[in-house]
């Protein structure tokens, strides 16, 4: 394939994971086969709407090497180890889409799907966990990969990688995965993400209006969704079972009552807080940033009661989600300078 087709398709599937929810912000990374030797991949940390193909790196299969000085993604040896292992497939993409996500945190090393899918096989195998961009993290994913008959791998408390022989391949298989993880959870947990009742009654624009009144600097969102909602029934602090959650929420989400004072001195610690019974609300330094926020929030919501409803609820070790968290911090105030300094 020419080198400019493969970036064009590279900024195309970016563009059509964020739109279509399989990512939010900049996460996830996609990559286009060139040859045997070579690919093309998304660089880190920066948004799919600002990629230009000269933002877009080329990278060799064998050491992983690449020119220039932007950085290409840190997941690069993943898709390396696609294109080693599979000669005939052209195109990568990991995603964080929500379902297979929550999955990923129940701690399953693998499940059926409970439908015939072309891109899945028989069964979709979970790879171990490990730290985002780590040496294990690729390796175990590696090790799963040469187990799958399906074009799909679930990263545990992380996300999903999918690949397939062209652009359109990798996404069917992400959309498949995606339907058969949800026709699972609903199969496993119906019950527990349900929302029996009404959520108690609260007028969300009163409270909205207030936190503005109080000065609160931030783009704000009330999610109101029934997992959301059936998470701050429970009156509990929520930890991280994805690795995002954990990178943008940070270590612990707490539940308040439906009180302005209590919501906005949650909200100078946190990016987001659970009202008690009513949902939560969520913050950014925009109105992208805080749809971001949202969807990881109720992400992490449906990963726990997916994971607590096949009795393997555990969270992401403490000092490893502060270390992300940290990281995260550092490296979107740094991508926040960089836009503006660009504007």
């Amino acid at each position: 394939m020419e080198i400019k087709q493969a970036k064009e398709l590279v900024i195309k599937a970016g563009h059509e994971l964020v739109r279509t929810g399989l990512i939010a912000r900049t996460w996830g990374n996609v990559s286009c086969r060139i040859d045997e030797n070579r690919f093309v991949i998304t660089p880190s940390g920066r948004e799919y709407h600002t990629l230009t193909t000269d933002d877009i790196v080329e990278v060799n299969i064998e050491d992983l090497s690449y020119s220039g000085s932007i950085i290409p993604s840190s997941e690069k040896g993943i898709h390396r180890a696609v294109y080693q292992l599979y000669p005939k497939n052209n195109f990568v993409i990991h995603t964080h889409q929500e379902n297979a996500s929550a999955i990923s945190a129940a701690r399953i090393d693998s499940f059926k799907p409970l439908s015939d899918y072309t891109e899945l096989g028989d069964e979709i195998l979970c790879a171990a966990y490990a730290l985002p961009g780590s040496k294990d993290l690729c390796d175990n994913v590696t090790a799963a990969l040469k187990c799958t008959a399906g074009n799909a791998v679930i990263m545990k408390h992380h996300g999903v990688l999918c690949f397939g022989e062209s652009h359109d391949d990798a996404f069917k298989a992400a959309y498949q995965l995606e339907t058969a993880c949800r026709e699972f959870i609903i199969e496993k947990t119906e019950k527990n993400i349900s929302v029996e009742n009404e959520p108690y009654p609260i007028n969300k624009e009163e409270v909205l209006g207030s936190l503005k009144a109080s000065g609160i600097n931030g783009h704000l969102r009330f999610v109101a969704d029934p997992v959301t909602v059936r998470f701050s029934r429970l009156g509990i602090d929520l930890k991280p079972m994805v690795d995002d959650f954990a990178q943008i929420v940070g270590t612990n989400m707490t539940t308040v009552e439906a009180n302005t004072d209590m919501i906005l001195s949650a909200l100078k610690s946190n990016t987001a807080v659970f009202v008690k019974g009513s949902g939560a609300i969520c913050m950014g330094e925009n109105d992208s940033d805080a749809d971001a926020v949202s969807m990881i929030v109720r992400k992490n919501c449906t990963a726990y009661f997916t994971a607590t409803a096949l009795g393997n609820a555990a969270y992401i070790d403490p000092e490893e989600c502060k270390l992300m968290h940290s990281y995260y911090i550092e490296k979107y105030s740094l991508l926040s300078e960089n836009r503006m300094k660009n504007k």
